[in-house]
């Protein structure tokens, strides 16, 4: 997982809470976020391969709501 691109999706997604979802992440909470992590895992494997995309440019809105959501469930514990 790379934390450049995680960091990067979480501002985007939610900016304020980055260091609390980068923080829940570390400690080994990644059951809380697959679609995080699953889209931060996909744009790093494209940028290994010198594909670059952008996070908005890529995901479909449904995707990107998934994501607010886990962030959201995460934060209202």
């Amino acid at each position: 997982m790379n934390e450049e691109i995680l960091r990067k999706i979480v501002s985007m997604v939610c900016d304020g809470y980055v260091d609390t979802i980068m923080t829940a992440i570390e400690e080994n909470q990644t059951k809380d976020f697959p679609y995080l992590i699953a889209c931060s895992n996909f744009i790093a494997e494209l940028k290994s391969k010198n594909i670059i995309v952008e996070f908005f440019g890529t995901f479909e809105d449904t995707i990107i709501d998934r994501i607010f959501r886990e962030v959201s469930n995460y934060l209202a514990r």
